[in-house]
């Protein structure tokens, strides 16, 4: 890490040599001598001196470690100190210790002040539980692409790591025995495409197998004796299930399913309630994915399995669902709208009326979240993206050049594009709102594009440099829009329900755009001045991209309502397959090289993200830029193919503890 003397922020990229604010001489490292400092936070420590000297204390002989060895969190190895000073100083930028919650663009109804408390620091935390009496705090670390388990006495911050890092072993879904003495957790192996459920005592100890193929978070029911979750694809393709059993994994059995399009969305971390009454447990149903809608909850009925829809409203994701322990209301974590999805929120619904107001209203992203059994404190994982956009001229990592510093603004995550001029387009959220801003491609002459026009992003520019095409929802869903390249006289041109990840033809003429207005997700195009759409694809299909030559689409498919996605080169004429392929450990969209020969996609390993291309037709796989660290959001080639621009950064993920959200 380097630091800047005079204006003290930090960078990351060893390349750079001065400031990107002022210009001076970047020196190593945050600066040395004395003790580093802890801060002290929570409530317990309120009477007392709020810091203190930090001394690191000798490590114990390899003798006489053991299973479980216990720490201080402060003394932790110089790795995670780092991490954890560098989350400290991020904190800055995203709010530290207690807070009154920024408000956003979206109106809230009723929103509250919460107080908010860090509980990690490492920036590096992917999962978390709170025990029931709110002492405890399980949560897993990704440690260069390890992961760790770990046990942390929240009133003395002491912790203990209870399962040590390995290579290619991946935890999820941590929920604490209602009686606090165990911790339940679904792990999985590189070698396998499922996750499994696991048992074990809350300060390290055996592992215990509770369950197969399990696809979510368990709930207990109030008694402690039966848990719940979903399996995805069980018992058939296509179909999913929410299933009960006896709280150590025996008497499984499904007690409601569903068949595609109607699901219980498994695909990403989801989560059941089982009510405080045990008569019913809360689920989440539908999903865009599917081409079922929007995402609402229901109430399964313990006895027969019979749904009740409880949600008064659909959503673009639902992640987590859990019942206040009096049964007044459940709490809420997801996206009302496509455009949240990367800065999910938590709300709190109530029951049975199904008014929801917003309980966390900032630009952060939240998942892993549970209650304490008094329902008074909230435990999630709070992340936030910092990205920076850079040039990189053929793909040459060593040459890259960091043109624009977003810190939390994740400046060209949610669009990204090249004008013929040279100029870049892209998304950010520096304005407090998303918007869409344009730059020169040195970072010159930043100029603000959308202003007071609601949620903009996926954006795209026509070859002929006469338009900026994107997504829109400030009609009220998501529709397709265009602008002149200073932002003037914007256009709609779509008017469905739901429409984006809109991509240009060659000729300018046309736009390709994922709607699922006939029923499933499928790609439509329409006029560059708007009409009727046409269905291109009649298929599952969605985010393409068309060749450079006009000739093709490559996007992301699935042969029916059952089969699984995959990736697909059509015929852009006729809507004919030409080519299947598959593509493992890829994050994001793929893209077309720009000789039209391969597909290039972002891969990331032990955390560091790269640029890969495939041959069409098949072929080995080849890294085209050769990062050493930081992920990648979003890469667009130059018109000329001789350079990328790139928004790449870090996922800082801590722990954070909630009070006084009702």
């Amino acid at each position: 890490m380097k630091r800047c003397p005079e204006c003290r922020r930090n960078y990351y990229d060893e390349t750079l040599l001065y400031c990107l604010d002022d210009g001076t001489a970047l020196l190593e490292g945050p600066g040395s001598g004395g003790h580093e400092t802890a801060i002290l936070s929570g409530d317990e420590f309120a009477d007392n001196a709020k810091t203190r000297p930090l001394i690191s204390s000798p490590g114990s002989s390899s003798g006489a470690a053991s299973t479980a060895e216990v720490k201080s969190e402060r003394s932790l190895p110089n790795k995670i100190a780092l991490a954890a000073a560098a989350a400290v100083i991020v904190a800055g930028l995203v709010g530290l210790g207690f807070f009154i919650s920024r408000s956003r663009t979206a109106p809230q109804s009723n929103p509250v002040s919460i107080k908010l408390e860090k509980l990690t620091s490492q920036g590096n935390t992917l999962a978390a539980a709170i025990s029931p009496d709110g002492k405890y705090l399980v949560y897993n670390l990704d440690e260069g692409g390890a992961q760790s388990l770990w046990t942390k006495q929240i009133p003395t911050s002491s912790t203990v790591q209870i399962i040590p890092p390995a290579p290619n072993v991946e935890y999820a879904s941590i929920r604490f025995s209602p009686e606090g003495n165990f911790v339940t957790f679904r792990k999985r192996d590189a070698s396998s495409t499922q996750f499994s459920l696991y048992q074990m005592p809350i300060l390290g100890g055996p592992q215990k197998k509770l369950a197969t193929d399990v696809d979510s978070a368990v709930s207990y029911s109030p008694d402690g004796k039966m848990i719940a979750y979903i399996r995805g694809n069980a018992p058939e393709m296509g179909e999913s299930g929410l299933l009960i059993a006896n709280s150590d994994g025996s008497g499984e059995r499904i007690l409601a399913k569903k068949k595609r399009p109607e699901t219980f969305p498994w695909w990403r971390e989801m989560t059941v309630a089982w009510s405080p009454n045990g008569r019913s447990i809360a689920a989440v149903t539908g999903g865009s994915a599917t081409g079922s809608g929007l995402m609402e909850i229901a109430a399964v009925d313990v006895e027969n399995g019979s749904l009740q829809p409880i949600s008064k409203q659909g959503w673009y994701e639902i992640s987590q669902v859990e019942w206040m322990p009096d049964e007044t209301g459940l709490l809420v974590l997801g996206a009302e709208k496509a455009s949240d999805y990367y800065s999910q929120q938590i709300s709190l619904m109530s029951y049975p009326s199904g008014a929801t107001r917003r309980v966390t209203t900032d630009f952060n992203n939240y998942k892993a979240m549970n209650l304490t059994a008094d329902g008074k404190n909230l435990a999630a994982v709070q992340s936030s993206r910092i990205s920076n956009i850079w040039i990189v001229p053929s793909a040459d990592a060593s040459r890259a050049i960091q043109i624009k510093s977003g810190g939390t603004n994740q400046d060209g995550t949610d669009g990204l594009a090249w004008a013929p001029d040279g100029r870049i387009v892209f998304y950010s959220k520096a304005s407090g709102a998303d918007d869409l801003w344009i730059m020169n491609n040195d970072g010159s002459d930043v100029k603000q594009l959308t202003v007071d026009a609601g949620t903009n992003y996926d954006v795209k520019v026509t070859p002929d440099g006469k338009f900026i095409v994107f997504t829109s929802e400030r009609a009220g869903q998501p529709n397709i829009w265009r602008m002149d390249m200073d932002g003037g006289n914007p256009k709609q041109l779509t008017f469905g329900s739901s429409e984006f990840g809109v991509t240009v033809t060659p000729d300018s003429k046309w736009l390709l755009f994922d709607s699922p207005a006939a029923g499933s997700p499928a790609i439509w195009k329409v006029s560059i001045d708007g009409g009727e759409p046409i269905h291109v694809i009649k298929r599952f299909t969605e985010n393409s991209e068309i060749s450079p030559d006009g000739k093709f689409i490559v996007c992301s498919f699935r042969e029916n309502s059952v089969a699984s996605w995959r990736f697909g080169i059509f015929d852009a004429e006729t809507g004919e397959l030409v080519e299947a392929f598959d593509l493992q450990a890829i994050s994001g969209d793929v893209r077309w090289t720009p000789d039209g020969r391969s597909i290039a996609f972002d891969r990331k390993s032990q955390g560091v993200g790269n640029i890969w291309r495939r041959p069409v037709g098949g072929g080995s796989e080849t890294q085209l830029t050769n990062f050493k660290n930081d992920q990648i959001f979003n890469f667009k080639w130059s018109p000329d193919g001789k350079a990328l621009v790139v928004a790449r950064g870090s996922m800082i993920s801590d722990a954070v503890l909630i009070r006084d959200f009702r």
